[in-house]
């Protein structure tokens, strides 16, 4: 195990932060009532659930919705579509010759941890190429409009899942870790559709979405349009970027032109989180730019060639929850063309940090690793001495 030690040298280190899943499964967070819209919230529960992975995802947003709608007795509803719930059946007696029921997807731990959210999603994808193959007319054939329908159910049902752990959910390690952040520098390497971390460095009036994401932004859409009036934006200049290469649940797009970016800005407690459903404003429709894996999974060139750029200046890399898996093979190819520091630090924050341990090394061209925690609240618990 490294000495970790903090002082002066360290804090002027170039510090890299590699978020993945991980970091927002321990959801250490206080939830709270703010439905009635009353401000300050009616009340606020320390509270400890597990978050979604791309295994079992379905299983765990049941389980966190049940867990709120007990505890704060909101009528939480993130809901799995009849045209979804066909294609994920289609799916397992592909994969496992077996059948599955919404029954069995919402409630059955076991059982839905066979269904891996990435992997239906490519799943979906390759139908549909197949299909377009056949060069089927798409307004008279009926089974593509339904999986393409069903591509759009899937990726609702991610970003409202998503949209209601924002809403309700303030990460206590994710303000811990943004205070830190401010207090000693560094910058973010996002791979995670929330914007817990977002909402937490916003919290800290040092960080705005506005030059913070490293991404030009064609459009600003406030939640409260009367908000945009009173310009409530803190007025600085965000000296840490947080980059999102997979996009995230505030920002969207219109007609599919995933290069024109449209942000969503809520500020006030009430209004705070992603948006549930797909985002109507008037005349104006917009999608929702989170995406999963497939054939757009590179969308965002910009914020790629940000993150080629801060990886190869980084002193120190602390990955949270960032684990390499098979569905990242794209991100392992270009991490490939990176030429890391010889002297580059690295630590691992993850459970499964002995297994890691190789993969890291081979990657980052470094032995000199650090593993001494498991998990992002014993990693907070550190920086916060």
């Amino acid at each position: 195990m490294l000495n970790i030690t903090r002082n002066k040298e360290e804090k002027s280190m170039k510090r890299v932060f590699i978020l993945g899943a991980g970091a927002s499964r321990e959801l250490n967070f206080n939830i709270t009532g703010i439905d009635s819209g009353i401000e300050p919230p009616i009340r606020t529960i320390p509270h400890r659930e597990i978050g979604p992975l791309s295994n079992g995802y379905f299983y765990h947003i049941n389980r966190l919705q049940d867990s709120l709608t007990r505890d704060l007795r909101v009528s939480a509803s993130v809901g799995v579509s009849d045209n979804l719930m066909n294609q994920i059946k289609l799916y397992f007696k592909q994969k496992y010759n077996e059948n599955i029921s919404k029954e069995d997807l919402l409630n059955e731990e076991v059982i839905s941890k066979k269904i891996n959210i990435e992997r239906l999603y490519i799943f979906l994808e390759e139908k549909i190429l197949e299909k377009e193959k056949e060069n089927v007319d798409f307004f008279k054939n009926k089974s593509l409009q339904n999986l393409y329908l069903t591509k759009s159910d899937l990726i609702e049902y991610i970003h409202n899942s998503m949209s209601y752990i924002s809403y309700y959910c303030i990460s206590i390690n994710h303000a811990t870790l943004s205070k830190y952040i401010i207090e000693n520098g560094g910058d973010i390497i996002s791979f995670n559709w929330d914007i817990l971390f977002e909402e937490a460095m916003m919290s800290t009036g040092k960080w705005t979405p506005q030059d913070g994401y490293g991404i030009s932004f064609t459009d600003i859409i406030y939640k409260n349009e009367g908000d945009e009036a009173r310009e409530i934006l803190p007025k600085v200049n965000s000296k840490n970027l947080i980059l999102k290469p997979h996009g995230s649940i505030n920002w969207y797009n219109k007609d599919d032109k995933i290069n024109k970016q449209r942000l969503l800005i809520q500020l006030a407690l009430r209004l705070r989180g992603g948006n549930f459903l797909l985002l109507e404003r008037q005349e104006n429709s917009y999608l929702s730019s989170i995406i999963p894996p497939g054939k757009k999974r590179k969308s965002f060139p910009g914020v790629w060639d940000n993150m080629k750029r801060l990886l190869e200046e980084a002193d120190e890399i602390i990955a949270i929850g960032f684990s390499f898996n098979d569905n990242d093979k794209y991100i392992k190819e270009e991490f490939d063309r990176i030429k890391f520091k010889k002297d580059l630090k690295i630590i691992i924050v993850n459970p499964n940090n002995e297994e890691l341990k190789e993969i890291y090394k081979a990657i980052f061209c470094t032995d000199n690793i650090c593993m001494a925690y498991k998990t992002f609240s014993e990693y907070c618990r550190w920086i916060n001495k």
